[in-house]
């Protein structure tokens, strides 16, 4: 084992000062803040917002998960963050990454965000040239092609965060939308994989920081609507300028300039499609403004299960917020702050975004969305699980300590997840790329490098078990963005990192099984399928996911669900549930590939 293994009390230690950290630049907020029946800790208790967690180095070795970073046989070759970093919080945000298939070939391609150059005191961008383009690269069949000048996106002014592929005017094919440190962009696919860049047009091109972006027909009017996060209003300050350790009882400063605290925060946007290719912004009228956010991640999802999509958003030192929509009828949507009723009124720093139904782990399989949320240091991840309370009312509880889940993930600061079934058999794993926003003490110019997370589902628990995945997960890295796909075809789930002022990292699945998979496609148009809920039926297990609702951080995974079915050579049945409230079913199904259609 080369990768060394903290102990548990190395680890609460580190917490311990951590904490104290966190309190003194005021990165927390704590106002005897607890979060109603999210959690049976109280989140302002630095005591009890600890859960144990004990590797069990035996069972963890029996995990069949396996991976090898192949970027460079691909031809995937770009360094993120060209020039010398200028320690400031936008450069050490991003950047995502997505997959898509623009070309329209069947098989994916990857689009890498990236920035032209640090950025000075001053805010100013010292470019690097193309060396800090956005990256398009397109899948020819086990080597990666880049086409990004050929396909004009490279946005080579842009200081990209996220990105998304998206057929957002429904002709057919995918466009992609990606967040800037200033300015947005909407590449329109010209049916050729060659793109205009339309965002002032359509009215989406957004001035402030943005970060994530969320799809989905709000009001189920046949268009698909946009969510865009936005950060904190960035004003020059000097990096030198620091929160004192001396008098704080710290052991370092703390620069201001990389606390987001420091900065005020920034209204998101609600782009409402006006069905002609253009979008008017009414996220106020809506009721989710989130003016106090500082969001860095959002998600529509049907979360309640009535039919209409909900929103999640993922505030960084401010309160997570989860509002219900309020159904039809009425000439603009409207949403309801339940955050506080449905007990996920998170306040620590939330960063990465995954949905999914873990209710076979804890005997709650109700057939709602829960949620999986990746922190900052010292705060642990959360997986808030849903369920009916009295009256049908929707609410949640945090699972990070019985799925053990919690304790392992204070010493890092999580970015991008997936929560996928990475050996086939038929239980949801979970992947967590993480990297500090601390400097490193001797060297100010990088940021501290941290490890990739593997949890293993082992039935009604997870272990973390990236010390046996392969020689990848021996090196540490500074994780961001994060996005799953079956690149090569082969019947499960690869995984692309965007690595910050790093190379991106391409981690292909060997995983030791024999378990079959089923590859699920919708074949439908992006206003059918988008936030669509799957039912994947075998003798062993119901399995759930939604369709483009894992949104990770500033990442975008294939439009594509892989099923593990185990020692099963079918699915017994499949029940798409389409966003219109249409259903089509199917019955056994071999394994292997299939695309459905609405009925």
């Amino acid at each position: 084992m080369k990768r060394r293994r903290k102990t548990l009390k190395r680890k609460v230690k580190v917490w311990l000062s951590i904490w104290g950290m966190i309190a003194a630049t005021g990165v927390f907020t704590f106002a005897a803040i607890k979060v109603a029946s999210g959690r049976n800790t109280d989140l302002a208790d630095s005591s009890e917002n600890v859960t144990s967690y004990m590797e069990n180095s035996d069972a963890a070795a029996k995990s069949p998960i396996r991976f090898s970073e192949v970027s460079k046989a691909l031809g995937i070759q770009m360094q993120h963050g060209p020039g010398k970093r200028g320690r400031n919080l936008p450069e050490d945000t991003g950047s995502g990454l997505a997959w898509g298939d623009p070309d329209n070939d069947g098989d994916w391609d990857l689009y890498v965000v990236n920035y032209p150059g640090p950025m000075n005191a001053e805010l100013n961008v010292e470019s690097q040239g193309s060396l800090g383009m956005n990256r398009l690269y397109r899948n020819d069949g086990g080597i990666f092609i880049d086409i990004t000048e050929e396909a004009g996106v490279g946005d080579l002014n842009g200081f990209g965060m996220g990105a998304s592929f998206v057929d957002y005017d429904g002709d057919g094919d995918v466009d992609i939308y990606v967040t800037n440190y200033g300015p947005n962009r909407l590449f329109e696919n010209q049916g050729d994989c060659t793109f205009i860049e339309v965002s002032k047009r359509a009215g989406v091109d957004n001035p402030l920081w943005s970060t994530g972006a969320a799809w989905g027909d709000v009001d189920r009017d046949g268009d698909l609507d946009l969510y865009v996060c936005n950060y904190v209003e960035i004003i020059p300050s000097d990096p030198d300028m620091v929160a004192s350790a001396e008098e704080e009882g710290l052991d370092e400063d703390i620069p201001i300039s990389l606390n987001p605290n420091s900065f005020d925060p920034q209204p998101n946007a609600f782009y409402l499609n006006n069905g002609d290719g253009t979008f008017q912004d009414l996220a106020k009228e809506t009721g989710i403004l989130n003016p106090e956010g500082r969001s860095l991640e959002a998600i529509f999802c049907d979360l309640d299960g009535d039919g209409w999509l909900d929103l999640y958003v993922n505030n960084d030192v401010s309160t997570n917020k989860l509002y219900l929509s309020l159904g039809g009828g009425m000439e603009t949507p409207l949403f309801a702050d339940l955050s506080t009723q449905t007990g996920t009124a998170d306040p620590r720093g939330s960063m990465g975004l995954g949905v999914a139904e873990f209710g076979d782990m804890a005997g709650n399989m109700d057939g709602l969305p829960d949620l999986f949320i990746t922190h900052w240091l010292a705060q642990e991840n959360a997986l808030y699980q849903s369920l009916k309370g009295p009256g049908g009312d929707l609410e949640y509880r945090d699972k990070v300590q019985i799925f053990r889940l919690g304790e392992v993930s204070i010493g890092s600061v999580g970015w991008g997840t997936g929560l996928v079934d990475m050996d086939l058999d038929g239980q949801l794993d979970i992947v967590v790329t993480n990297g500090s926003t601390l400097e490193e003490r001797n060297d100010k110019s990088v940021l501290v490098q941290e490890s990739i997370f593997l949890f293993w589902n082992a039935g009604n628990i997870f272990h973390e078990v990236a010390d046996w995945g392969g020689e990848v997960f021996e090196n540490k890295y500074s994780g961001r963005g994060l996005a799953v796909a079956d690149f090569d075809g082969d019947g499960d789930v690869d995984v692309a990192l965007n690595v910050n002022r790093g190379a991106p990292l391409i981690l292909q699945n060997d995983s030791e099984t024999s378990n079959s998979s089923l590859t699920i496609l919708l074949d439908a148009p992006a206003v059918l399928a988008t936030g669509a809920k799957i039912e994947v039926l075998t003798a062993e297990r119901r399995q759930i996911r939604w369709w483009l609702s894992e949104s990770s951080f500033l990442s975008g995974h294939a439009p594509e669900q892989i099923y593990g079915l185990g020692a099963a050579s079918q699915a017994d049945k499949i029940i798409v549930h389409w966003a219109d409230g249409t259903q089509t079913q199917l019955e056994n199904i071999p394994a292997g590939r299939i695309s459905v259609q609405p009925s």
